[in-house]
């Protein structure tokens, strides 16, 4: 009994020996194939698209910068000298008998004394005479008056500046007011020019001549200048002649004593500004 106990006992100690032998070597098996098995390849990352911003451009607003309004220099109005042998800034150097004042009414209204303007002239320059020499308008304007050999101015041209051409100096040393106008006067001329009242003059246009006409003891141009009413002519101008009409002595009287043209200086106005 006990040997056969001890053989069974034998033969099964074997049979367990034999599973624990084969149990390892098929474990060791797995650990083997396991270990030399390929790592699985890992499945491919899609690469991620590149995605540049679409930025929609910013307008450029192109500004023009508006131009700097200036303002257009209003034109200083050309003021000439009345003669041609005689430089405006000489003018001065050939005067004979300058402006006296008339006596002035408490009613505004001038007296017919003194000398209403300023005589310019000499006898002789290098041999030449003084008459004859012509004489110029000195500024742009119409003709208010034109009268022949009619006492006390004989021949005279009168011409009306409008008060946008009188210069600026002579506005303010006045105190012309707005809508007035300037007005000329030369006189003791001869070979007046074919002029008609309200022709347009420009300045230095060529008038007449210097002469002897009229009350006068030599060569001279007499040059007179008021300021009045705008739109004034005087189609006739005598006096101190018994033969005078009733509307020369009117207007005579109406330029000259009325007080409604106002007499001032023609140096005023001939000087240089």
């Amino acid at each position: 009994m006990n040997l056969r106990f001890r053989l069974s006992r034998a033969a099964g100690n074997l049979r367990i020996r034999q599973a624990v032998a084969s149990s390892a070597f098929f474990g060791v098996i797995l650990s083997l194939a396991v270990s030399c098995s390929p790592a699985p390849t890992p499945s491919p990352v899609p690469p991620t698209a590149s995605v540049t911003p679409t930025v929609s451009p910013v307008p450029t607003l192109t500004v023009t910068p508006s131009p700097t309004p200036t303002a257009t220099p209003t034109p200083q109005p050309k003021l000439c000298s009345p003669l041609t042998v005689q430089r405006l800034d000489k003018i001065s150097e050939i005067i004979t008998q300058p402006l006296v004042m008339p006596r002035v009414m408490d009613d505004g209204s001038y007296k017919d004394d003194g000398h209403h303007g300023v005589d310019l002239g000499y006898y002789t320059r290098d041999g030449k005479l003084f008459t004859g020499s012509p004489v110029l308008a000195a500024l742009d304007g119409k003709i208010a008056a034109v009268i022949h050999n009619r006492p006390p101015y004989g021949d005279m041209i009168m011409l009306e500046t409008p008060f946008e051409r009188i210069p600026a100096y002579v506005i303010t040393s006045q105190s012309i007011p707005a809508g007035d106008s300037l007005y000329t006067l030369y006189a003791h001329l001869q070979n007046q020019q074919p002029l008609e009242i309200g022709q347009a003059i420009h300045c230095g246009q060529q008038l007449a001549e210097t002469g002897l006409t009229g009350f006068t003891g030599g060569p001279h141009l007499h040059f007179e200048t008021r300021w009045g009413p705008a739109g004034t002519t005087f189609p006739s101008i005598a006096y101190y002649r018994a033969d005078a009409t009733a509307e020369e002595l009117a207007n005579y009287e109406k330029w000259r004593m009325s007080g409604i043209f106002h007499l001032f200086d023609p140096m005023e106005l001939l000087k240089l500004p």
